[in-house]
């Protein structure tokens, strides 16, 4: 049975606070990284429960699983290493240590904080809510949507793409021949298109299709292979969520689009890109798309 609304309210409060105890905790060496929940208590508190990770990754536990209805929030309090999303493809890309913790509940509130063992960093964390996988999991486990699909699955597509033309053993010397890498020619070997059917428009047409919806469904009849996600687990995800777990797992399509040059023949690079735009695929996808600009 649902918690009086002044319990939620009171609960949703108490989370900024859990999450500053926990920070300070964390930073301290205090508490060993761990998933939290908590639970709409009574006048003498809420109650806390601990599981700690133990060396696990968060995905690991909260992919596919769902919150008992007794549990008003959900999170996590962790220690890593992190960089700049700018920097994630570069091998020179510098590290820090920080510790973060992110609580989630019921009603939508987000209670967030990440600390760095160097506090010049401080600056430079912000305050801004985070997106991404993990806040996907938190809420997909209280039952809750996930933000929309940040591109649209056109840009995966041209990330398998480009991956096998930069791959390619023997590169493609004619834009025909790297377009016929493109998995979409798959339906033109079965006679999907007609003989007078243009490549463009079976592109277009083949973007159109097959979008992440579409994709999730097949993950989850276990027909699309996604890495680390059985077809339960994308059962269990919406769309938005789905998205950000598949592009996570895929190369920049921003560095694949900058090594075409060094791969294949001018002209044929320039043909492969400026199909890519008349298809309007984005030139970077998440998390590529929140790069800072270059000065």
């Amino acid at each position: 049975m649902p918690a009086p609304l002044g319990d939620h309210v009171a609960a949703d409060a108490s989370l900024h606070l859990l999450a500053d105890h926990l920070a300070e905790a964390l930073a301290a060496g205090e508490l060993s990284p761990c998933l939290v929940h908590v639970g709409v208590g009574d006048a003498d508190g809420f109650d806390l429960g601990v599981l700690p990770l133990e060396g696990r990754h968060p995905t690991e536990l909260l992919l596919g699983w769902t919150a008992p209805p007794e549990w008003h929030a959900v999170g996590m309090a962790t220690s890593g290493w992190a960089y700049h999303v700018a920097e994630r493809s570069s091998p020179d890309r510098r590290r820090h240590r920080v510790h973060v913790v992110s609580l989630l509940s019921r009603t939508g509130e987000h209670a967030h904080r990440t600390t760095a063992d160097d506090p010049a960093l401080a600056p430079l964390l912000g305050a801004e809510l985070p997106v991404g996988e993990q806040v996907d999991l938190l809420r997909r486990v209280l039952t809750l949507p996930t933000d929309p699909p940040p591109v649209d699955a056109s840009a995966y597509w041209s990330i398998q793409w480009l991956s096998e033309l930069v791959s390619a053993g023997q590169p493609p010397t004619t834009a025909e021949a790297a377009l016929d890498v493109h998995p979409a020619m798959r339906l033109l070997r079965h006679g999907v298109r007609g003989a007078d059917a243009d490549a463009e428009d079976v592109l277009a047409a083949f973007h159109r299709v097959l979008t992440w919806s579409r994709l999730r469904a097949l993950a989850a009849d276990d027909r699309f292979e996604v890495p680390d996600l059985l077809p339960a687990d994308a059962a269990w995800l919406d769309d938005g969520a789905f998205a950000r777990f598949v592009l996570n797992r895929c190369p920049p399509l921003h560095v694949l689009r900058a090594r075409l040059a060094a791969h294949l023949p001018d002209d044929v690079a320039v043909a492969v890109l400026a199909l890519l735009d008349r298809l309007e695929v984005p030139e970077s996808a998440w998390p590529d798309a929140l790069r800072p600009p270059a000065a």
